[in-house]
């Protein structure tokens, strides 16, 4: 089975597929050094939040979707899936192809946002493009570090070293991403509208980060667990209770298409 993932992963990484990935991480950061004229940052960390903060939040599932599940749609809508009946069961065809999109959505976030962390700590400083006053954050050489530490969610991780905090917070992004493309994976399989199908994580994780910030509940906005920049820390525990929720509904999805085959119309 890892051969045929592995061999269904390297279908994917098309010329087109490579230029998106070179496209999104080279905007992510064009827009950051244009808007970064017009502000004063603190330190690398501002940065590297100030790069993320951006349009990625607002596009975060759409972008997961398009990695992989978007095209899975076209094959779906051709039939691939019952065609591949001759040569395995289809649930092992579903599990090559989910397995394959957790792999490559993983990684492209992670590279995303790893990038971008080795742009703002490591490339920025040396090309002087921001302009940086700590001081008029109140501020000094003395307590900046320990300032970095209580920022945000998940900078509670620097205190274990710089890399250890790009590293971890780049693959939390990533499995988010994951789980999120995986849910609308399910969904192109079970609704009739694909269309439908690849929008619904999009349109939910907009509706519940809505809806709880009017209920006064912004710990666990789905936007803000993954991109706690606008909020006060909490912690880390707190980003795993929407987290939870996703894999739970991941995990019912999986269950269903696996006991409804039969009952799936792009499964029969």
């Amino acid at each position: 089975m890892l051969r045929e993932v592995m061999r269904e992963i390297k279908s994917k990484i098309t010329p087109m597929f490579l230029f998106f990935s070179i496209l999104v991480t080279i905007a992510l950061i064009s827009f950051a050094v244009y808007r970064s004229q017009n502000y004063q940052l603190r330190d690398s960390l501002n940065y590297f939040t100030f790069i993320l903060d951006g349009g990625l939040p607002i596009t975060f599932p759409i972008i997961a979707i398009l990695v992989f599940v978007a095209s899975f749609s076209g094959e779906v809508k051709n039939r691939f899936l019952t065609y591949s009946r001759m040569r395995r069961p289809i649930m092992d065809t579903v599990y090559i192809k989910l397995t394959a999109n957790i792999i490559l959505t993983c990684l492209f976030f992670f590279i995303l946002i790893f990038v971008s962390f080795l742009f703002a700590y490591y490339i920025e400083p040396h090309l002087g493009v921001a302009e940086y006053d700590p001081e008029g954050y109140g501020l000094t050489k003395d307590n900046i570090k320990a300032d970095t530490y209580t920022r945000h969610t998940f900078t509670q991780l620097l205190k274990y070293g710089t890399f250890t905090y790009g590293i971890l917070y780049s693959l939390w992004v990533g499995i988010n991403a994951a789980v999120y493309s995986s849910i609308g994976f399910f969904l192109v399989l079970i609704m009739k509208n694909r269309f439908l199908a690849l929008t619904l994580p999009y349109i939910v994780y907009l509706i519940v980060s809505f809806t709880l910030a009017s209920l006064g509940i912004e710990t666990y906005r789905p936007n803000y667990v993954i991109f706690p920049f606008d909020y006060l820390q909490n912690p880390i525990w707190t980003a795993f209770v929407p987290f939870f929720v996703l894999t739970v509904g991941l995990f019912w999805l999986t269950t269903y298409v696996k006991r409804n085959t039969s009952k799936v119309d792009s499964l029969t």
